[in-house]
């Protein structure tokens, strides 16, 4: 039987009738995806402001009003979710020009629904008054039971951050562009901040001494003296935790330690003594030298131990720019001498002032600890706002302003990956090539006060491998008539003339690069160089008189591996520090 063959017009017909399918389809999915569009665009713009109002509504405490914010943003994630998150719009991301920004919008709006649905409820729901003790003491139990919320808040920004991962708000439309972009930063800043309260509290029950008393080291880093993580440890505190209950049991200053050891108080790595010198182990002032905080516990416990003898579980570090954090949560505070610390003038006063109104190191101490036993009494009364108290540490965190290390494996394994442990990992995290950069005060002064610092790393990816320089200008800000009318424990001019400052600087490459050069203001010069922390290290020192600059360079060769981002981490100054990272053109 033989098959009848289509003749050329029905061919036709049913090739029409098949392009007319596939148009009108087309058609729908336009029209589709050009409502949505429009019902996703309309929901996002509606959230930026309420993001804003949620914020404002944590930080006033209140409940109700932070429930209706709460309840309104859901509606808006939920609707523009709904309008995007589809098949039909999936499909259209493949296509040319406009798919990297749909996927952009459909991302977006399932970080806002993962956001408003998983983590704001739970936030909401909590009850910030547990955050701060009642008369001196805090309710462990009730702690306890905020691990279960915050993990689950952890998890759901996570999953709002994976969202983002490959979600470039710039190249959007400009009426897209903008509340993407607030959206994204909202969701970037959040996850952070809930996956290192996820890591802490499980832990804080025992580490507030639920089961016994435990003893910690407070050190206050001085950054007018400037250290690799921040200052000299001027002002030592010992603070006892028993059952959610907080005291200080004891107060220290530097003075009161042996210095000027023969040796170094434990034994040092050899690659430490090459990068810092001894002295890391021979001077309590210089314990914070480098950026391995661990280094530094171990040293304060020590000293604190020859000369003391009493327990000490951990060590916490923070510095006067912290306290002036601080201060934005407890208000105001007045000094036994009669001196008010605000937020605004407490770094002024601290590193500052206080060595012109006393000029006798006594009365320094005296005022120092005044100070910490105020701050102390402010936060142990509960006389704080917690959600204020919470934003003032989480930002002196990120500016690694904030330290721990704890002598118990258990408690340490904790933070692992936080960068509470000190500013620079062995291991890279998240593949980024991070670099380091940390100051060390030479000139036996005050006078960090005065310098002004900024960090750029250039990326030359022009070849199989890239390259990374760490590029630093160094500025000695002080004139000449505030130099002369330095007083002496200010500026001694112990080392170098009235003015001058003398400043140790070790350059840290990423993991696994390796050294390829520095220049001093422009010409090579030769350094030493070593490893410290798995990382390749470049030691380069300055003088810079006053109002001088220098600028210096330390190149660095990376691997094949190496992701396509970079990042730095530096010493927290006094004064603000500019970090930029550069991409390099290729010739």
């Amino acid at each position: 039987m033989s098959r009848a063959i289509p003749n050329r017009r029905t061919i036709t017909v049913i090739a029409w009738s098949a392009f007319g399918v596939v148009a009108v389809a087309l058609v729908a999915v336009a029209a589709a995806v050009g409502v949505g569009a429009f019902i996703a665009q309309k929901e996002l713009r509606a959230a930026v402001p309420l993001v804003a109002t949620l914020q404002d509504d944590f930080a006033a405490d209140d409940r109700t009003q932070l429930s209706a914010s709460v309840h309104e943003l859901q509606q808006h994630a939920s609707t523009a979710r709904g309008a995007v998150d589809t098949w039909l719009w999936q499909a259209a991301e493949q296509a040319p020009f406009i798919g990297s920004t749909l996927h952009a919008v459909r991302q977006t709006a399932v970080a806002v629904d993962d956001l408003a649905e998983g983590v704001l409820p739970v936030l909401s729901d909590m009850d910030p008054s547990l955050l701060r003790p009642q008369g001196g003491t805090f309710d462990l139990a009730a702690l306890s039971q905020l691990a279960e919320p915050v993990s689950t808040a952890a998890a759901a920004s996570g999953a709002a951050a994976d969202a983002l991962a490959d979600v470039d708000p710039s190249g959007t439309p400009g009426a897209l562009r903008g509340p993407l972009t607030q959206l994204s930063q909202v969701v970037a800043a959040l996850h952070p901040a809930l996956t290192r309260a996820d890591q802490i509290m499980p832990q804080l029950p025992s580490m507030m001494g639920q089961d016994g008393p435990q003893y910690y080291l407070l050190l206050v880093q001085n950054n007018a003296e400037a250290r690799g993580t921040g200052g000299i440890p001027a002002s030592v505190v010992r603070l006892r935790f028993e059952g959610g209950k907080m005291e200080i049991a004891d107060q220290a200053t530097s003075r009161d330690f042996e210095n000027n050891r023969a040796t170094p108080i434990l034994p040092l790595d050899p690659e430490v003594v090459k990068l810092y010198d001894d002295k890391v182990g021979r001077y309590s002032q210089d314990i914070t030298s480098t950026p391995d905080f661990a280094l530094s516990a171990n040293l304060a416990k020590e000293f604190w131990a020859q000369t003391y003898g009493t327990p000490v579980d951990g060590v916490i570090s923070i510095d006067p720019v912290t306290l002036s954090y601080i201060l934005d949560a407890t208000g105001p505070i007045t000094l036994a001498t009669g001196d008010k610390l605000t937020s605004s003038d407490a770094v002024q006063i601290l590193l500052s002032d206080v060595y012109a109104r006393y000029p006798d190191n006594a009365d320094q101490d005296a005022f120092f600890a005044s100070a910490a036993v105020k701050v102390f009494d402010a936060l142990s009364s509960g006389d704080f706002q917690p959600v204020a108290f919470a934003e003032a540490l989480v930002r002196a965190v990120d500016e690694n302003r904030v330290m721990f290390h704890s002598f118990r494996p258990e408690v340490e394994a904790g933070f692992a990956g936080s960068r509470l442990l000190g500013p620079l990992p062995e291991t890279d995290s998240g593949g980024i090539p991070t670099l380091g950069v940390f100051v060390n005060d030479l000139t036996e002064a005050k006078l960090s006060y005065y310098t002004w610092m900024s960090a750029e790393v250039q990326v030359d990816r022009c070849s199989s491998v890239p390259t990374y320089t760490t590029v630093v200008t160094f500025v000695n800000g002080l004139d000449q008539a505030t130099s002369d009318g330095l007083g002496r424990y200010v500026d001694g001019a112990n080392h170098f003339a009235k003015g001058t400052i003398g400043t140790d600087l070790q350059f840290y490459g990423p993991t696994g690069s390796t050294f390829v050069g520095a220049a001093l203001d422009g010409v090579d010069v030769s350094i030493t160089t070593g490893e410290h922390l798995g990382r390749p290290v470049g030691r380069m020192w300055i003088v810079n008189p006053p109002q001088f600059v220098h600028t210096l360079a330390v190149r660095f060769q990376g691997t094949p591996d190496d992701g396509p981002d970079a990042a730095i981490v530096h010493t927290p100054m006094v004064n603000p520090v500019n970090t930029t990272v550069v991409e390099m053109p290729c010739a």
